[in-house]
């Protein structure tokens, strides 16, 4: 029997007497404690180069002078960053008490490398005091970058050096940064015909005293710019990041540094974060009117589906209204996208959903959906022309712009409907206030088959259930303790019974998967102001498209949202058990 050794997580190597085979590579486990994802916030979703910005935002490793590399990824970690930018000048770990440059051993550059996957952060830039002038050592130098997953070198240098590092960095791949400081000028215009793999780095403390703001600066430095350090003035950088946008500056690093004689760099680097986030939604708004004029960005219509796909939406799509109307009634349908290069449509039942509102303001008279992406419509006044907004599938960072905002909250506060289903649970997480009045949040989840229950089986948008619970299919979030959703807020007309669920997850225990209070809602109700809201986050699968029952909630949902169906949205915490108790 073969025996096990301990192994390192910093250098992965063996601490026993053992000898490992040359060819067994460690695997490495998750040590990142970052809770959102790429949709949750601008500082992870801007690495995404399609539906997003090809950034890379993080911290200098060595703005923790006294720590080594290691522990100071670990610190970008802990800020929601997925990104450290090395220095020289700094000590690896205390396992590699060296200092990151080329002269480390093949097995330290990989335990390097194995360390930064562990924590789910990477190194795309890596800072050296100065570059070497002779040949050999700008390729070493180069060599040891592309070995530990760097993609761009920081580094000072002398215009007469500049069309041979060009040649270098586009034999080997790798892009060279000039550290530029002060006026950038001479530096660019000594870059005059080189390469793409060729540029600048600026620092916008420098620019500063320079007497450079930032978007002059920008106008400067135009598309040779590779990587910017921005030490604690971020909140000035608006108008920087919305001209690096509309220039198409990509790939990009910016790395947010310490505040000059700051006496707490992890808090001043956390508020540097924060800022970052209210910087970027300029930009953002720019990128989302961007897809939105994009194919990607126009509504997925029924059209997209197979003709026996329709028919069987139609077949379980309502004749009648659950009420009659009191007035001729508009529903504004949203389905856009702002998910990820990999799936830039976002989930496939976006038409399902569509042509079901489609057929359903068709059939039942109840409303006239008008399909539209256009944020226009959402600001204020423009929104009041609507009756409800239903966002179906809605998902990532759609409503950054202020107008948008300010219309939304304003429109429902002052007695509108909004409502919306499944990845609507995942929209606009780095806004407070929209998912507090929707009570949802992301969460972990799978498909999977699951027994629901229904909290208030006497609710008009329940009653087609017949005051039974159901098994059902689907990609069920279960959001975390810490999430908007509480039934201290909302009404929940149905959960997942868990006495009578499968609630291991695909075979074993799941942390993140469960909440203390194993309370995990599939459909609830509640007032916002004047206004109605309604959110289910069911919907990955075909079942509530295709279903009778499911469609007749549906409906009910929406006309509760337009103001026709009455329906108690006293959040459940302040009900008595007798009350919601099932007949």
């Amino acid at each position: 029997m073969t025996k096990r050794c301990l192994l390192s997580l910093t250098i992965a190597l063996p601490l026993c007497a053992q000898v490992i085979p040359t060819q067994a590579v460690p695997v490495a486990g998750s040590q990142s404690i970052r809770t959102n994802g790429t949709l949750g916030t601008i500082r992870l979703g801007v690495s995404d180069d399609g539906v997003w910005f090809g950034w890379r935002v993080g911290i200098p490793a060595a703005a923790f002078r006294r720590m080594t590399f290691s522990e100071a990824a670990a610190k970008a970690d802990a800020l929601g960053l997925s990104s450290v930018v090395g220095f020289d000048t700094q000590t690896v770990s205390a396992e590699i008490p060296k200092k990151l440059t080329s002269g480390l051993l093949r097995g330290e550059r990989a335990a390097i490398k194995f360390r930064l996957t562990e924590l789910s952060v990477g190194m795309p830039a890596y800072h050296v005091e100065s570059i070497p002038a002779d040949d050999a050592g700008r390729r070493k130098l180069l060599e040891f970058a592309k070995a530990v997953g760097v993609q761009t070198v920081i580094g000072a240098a002398q215009p007469a050096d500049f069309a041979a590092l060009d040649k270098l960095a586009t034999e080997l791949d790798v892009r060279i940064a000039i550290d530029s400081k002060g006026d950038p000028k001479a530096v660019i215009s000594a870059m005059s015909g080189m390469g793409k793999n060729l540029g600048v780095a600026v620092d916008t403390g420098s620019w500063a005293k320079a007497g450079i703001k930032p978007g002059d600066g920008l106008a400067i430095v135009k598309d040779r710019l590779m990587a910017v350090n921005i030490p604690g003035n971020v909140a000035l950088m608006n108008d920087f990041f919305l001209g690096a946008f509309r220039a198409t500056i990509k790939p990009l690093v910016i790395t947010l540094d310490v505040t000059p004689g700051a006496p707490d760099a992890m808090a001043d680097l956390k508020r540097s974060v924060e800022a970052f986030e209210r910087a970027m939604l300029p930009a953002m708004a720019a990128r989302v009117a961007q897809v939105v004029d994009s194919p990607v960005g126009k509504i997925q219509r029924g059209d997209r589906l197979t003709a026996d796909m329709r028919q069987q939406i139609d077949a379980a799509v309502p004749r009648q209204p659950i009420v009659q109307p009191k007035k001729a009634r508009k529903l504004l349908v949203v389905d856009l996208q702002m998910y990820s290069k990999a799936q830039p449509q976002g989930h496939a039942t976006i038409p399902h959903g569509n042509w079901m509102l489609e057929l359903m303001g068709k059939y039942t008279g109840a409303f006239e959906p008008v399909f539209s992406n256009d944020m226009d419509n959402l600001k204020y006044p423009k929104i009041k022309e609507f009756d409800a907004v239903f966002l179906n599938n809605v998902c990532g960072m759609v409503f950054p712009d202020a107008k948008v905002r300010e219309g939304i909250l304003r429109y429902v506060r002052e007695g509108g409907g909004i409502g919306g289903n499944h990845a609507v649970t995942y929209a606009n997480l780095n806004w407070p206030e929209f998912t507090d009045m929707l009570g949802a949040w992301s969460g972990a989840h799978r498909t999977e088959p699951q027994v629901l229950k229904l909290d208030d089986p006497g609710s008009p948008l329940t009653k087609m259930f017949n005051g039974k619970g159901l098994e059902h299919t689907d990609e069920f979030y279960h959001m975390p303790a810490y999430s908007p959703y509480t039934r201290e807020k909302q009404h929940v007309l149905m959960s997942v019974d868990v006495e009578k669920s499968d609630m291991a997850s695909a075979g074993k225990m799941c942390k993140e998967c469960t909440r203390p209070d194993h309370d995990y809602a599939v459909s609830w109700i509640k007032s916002y102001g004047k206004g109605r809201v309604y959110v289910t986050p069911l919907g990955h699968t075909t079942i509530l498209y295709t279903s009778p029952q499911w469609e007749q909630h549906l409906l009910a949902a929406i006309q509760f949202m337009l103001g026709d169906l009455d329906a108690d949205t006293t959040p459940s915490a302040k009900l008595t058990a007798t009350k919601l108790a099932p007949k």
